[in-house]
C-alpha cells in the first residue's frame, strides 16, 4: 500500500470559459454569454434551449483526421482534452507502467444512443450504420482513449450522475493509495445532447428565466453546459522522477449517500453533505474552518443549494465560497472536475474568482461576488452534492 503523497501533476480543461488551462485562466474573471441549442440531426425543440457551449473547438485540428469519422462528439471532446498535455505521459512509459484511465460521466454518449435508435425508426433497421453502434455504450470514450494511447493497465468509467468526475478523482486516489498503480488520468466529460436536455426540461430543473443564480434563495434552476477536465494523479515520487510540475496534493476525500436530500428540509444539519465535508477534513488533518476556499457544487437548483449552504453555514460560515458553474453552466458529470480545474487555476494565480453578480445568498454564507486578488489558498475544498442523494468532497493542498 502506498504511503507517500498522492499529487496532481498535470491538468487540462475545455468549457465555455475556453479551450485549455491558459485560455480559461484568462477568462475566469468573466461570465460568458449564454448560447442556445435548438436543432439536432433527428430532433428539434420548439425554441432554443439556453446553454453554455465551447466556442471554437475543432477536434480534428487537435486529433487529426485519422479514425475520427466514426467517433461521436462525446469521444472527440474527451480525446481533445487528453491529447495535448497528456500524450507524453502515455508515450514515455512502458506498457506495464503506462498511466491508467478513470473517467467520470453522467450521460456518456447518450446522443449516440438516441440517434442510433432514431435512425433505425426513421430510415429502417437495415439502413443503420453498424459502426455507429460502438458509440452507444457509456464507456466508449474511455475505451477509445485506451486504444489511442495503448493503455492496458486500467480502464474505468465512473457514472454517478452529478458526482461522476469528482468520484473519479476519489477512486483514482484510493486506487493509487492501495498500491495497485502509481499514475492515473482522471476527470470527466459531458456533451450537450437533445435527449439530455429534453429530460431535464421535462423534469423542470432548467432555469425558466434563462439566468443562473447559484446559492440564491430565489434561484429558478440551472443552465446546462458542456465540457471536460482531466488530471494526472500519481505518486509524488513518480511525478518528481519525470520532472512534472506538481500543482496540489490530494489530502482528504469522502463520499456518502443521503436519500433525504431528494427533498428540501428545513434543517439540513447532520446531512450527507455535512458528513463528507467533516470526513474529508479529518483525513486532511484540518478543521473545516481551516479551509481557505470552497469550490461549491452550487448550480441554482433549490434542493441541492439548500443542502450545501446549510452544511457550509454549520461547519465553516466565514470561508470564502465561489460557484464556478455560474460561468460554465451545469456540466453534469463533468462539473466537479471543472470546478477542481478552475479552483487549481485560481490557486496558482493567488486569487479567488467571484461569481460576478450581486444578489442575496442562502444562510448568509461568504459567497465571493467580485474577484479576490493576492490571496494564498492552502486548502481548497471541492464539493459535489446532488439532489439524488450522492455526496462527495475532496480537499486539495497547494503544493507550492
Amino acid at each position: 500500500m502506498a504511503t507517500e503523497k498522492i499529487v496532481i501533476s498535470g491538468m487540462n480543461a475545455l468549457c465555455s470559459l475556453g479551450i485549455g488551462v491558459e485560455e480559461i485562466k484568462g477568462n475566469l474573471h468573466t461570465v460568458p454569454a449564454v448560447g442556445s441549442l435548438k436543432s439536432f440531426e433527428f430532433h428539434e425543440f420548439d425554441t432554443g434551449i439556453p446553454c453554455y457551449r465551447i466556442a471554437g473547438l475543432d477536434p480534428v485540428e487537435i486529433l487529426g483526421k485519422k479514425g475520427m469519422r466514426t467517433k461521436d462528439f462525446a469521444t472527440k471532446l474527451f480525446l481533445s482534452t487528453a491529447e495535448g498535455p497528456f500524450r507524453d505521459v502515455f508515450e514515455n512509459a512502458s506498457e506495464d507502467e503506462r498511466t491508467g484511465l478513470c473517467i467520470g460521466t453522467g450521460f456518456g454518449s447518450v446522443q449516440s444512443i438516441g440517434d442510433f435508435l432514431s435512425d433505425s425508426i426513421v430510415n429502417g433497421v437495415n439502413n443503420v450504420n453498424p459502426q455507429a453502434f460502438a458509440n452507444t455504450v457509456i464507456n466508449s470514450p474511455t475505451s477509445n482513449a485506451n486504444i489511442r494511447y495503448a493503455v492496458k493497465t486500467m480502464s474505468t468509467t465512473i457514472s454517478t450522475g452529478f458526482n461522476a468526475s469528482l468520484d473519479s478523482l476519489i477512486y483514482a486516489s484510493n486506487y493509487i493509495k492501495q498500491g495497485y498503480h502509481d499514475s492515473i488520468l482522471a476527470g470527466g466529460f459531458e456533451e450537450l445532447s437533445y435527449y439530455q436536455l429534453l429530460g431535464l426540461l421535462r423534469s423542470g430543473v432548467l432555469s425558466k428565466s434563462g439566468t443562473m443564480r447559484p446559492l440564491s434563495p430565489d434561484a429558478d434552476g440551472y443552465i446546462m453546459g458542456e465540457g471536460a477536465a482531466l488530471f494526472c494523479i500519481e505518486t509524488e515520487s513518480r511525478a518528481k522522477a519525470r520532472g512534472a510540475t506538481i500543482f496540489a496534493e490530494i489530502v482528504g476525500t469522502a463520499s456518502a449517500f443521503d436519500p433525504r436530500q431528494t427533498k428540501v428540509r428545513k434543517n439540513s444539519g447532520n446531512s450527507g453533505a455535512v458528513y463528507v465535508i467533516k470526513r474529508a477534513c479529518e483525513k486532511a488533518g484540518i478543521a473545516p474552518t481551516d479551509i481557505d476556499c470552497i469550490a461549491a457544487n452550487a448550480n441554482a437548483d433549490p434542493r441541492g443549494d439548500a443542502v450545501e449552504a446549510s452544511a457550509i453555514a454549520e461547519l465553516c460560515p466565514q470561508v470564502p465560497v465561489t460557484a464556478y458553474k455560474r460561468k460554465t453552466g451545469e456540466c453534469y458529470g463533468a462539473s466537479s472536475a471543472l470546478n477542481a480545474a478552475c479552483g487549481l487555476i485560481d490557486m496558482q494565480a493567488k486569487k479567488i474568482s467571484g461569481i460576478g453578480d450581486e444578489y442575496p445568498v442562502r444562510n448568509d454564507i461568504n459567497v465571493v461576488k467580485e474577484d479576490i486578488q493576492d490571496t494564498d489558498t492552502e486548502f481548497l475544498l471541492i464539493n459535489a452534492f446532488s439532489c439524488e442523494g450522492n455526496c462527495s468532497s475532496i480537499i486539495l493542498k497547494n503544493y507550492s
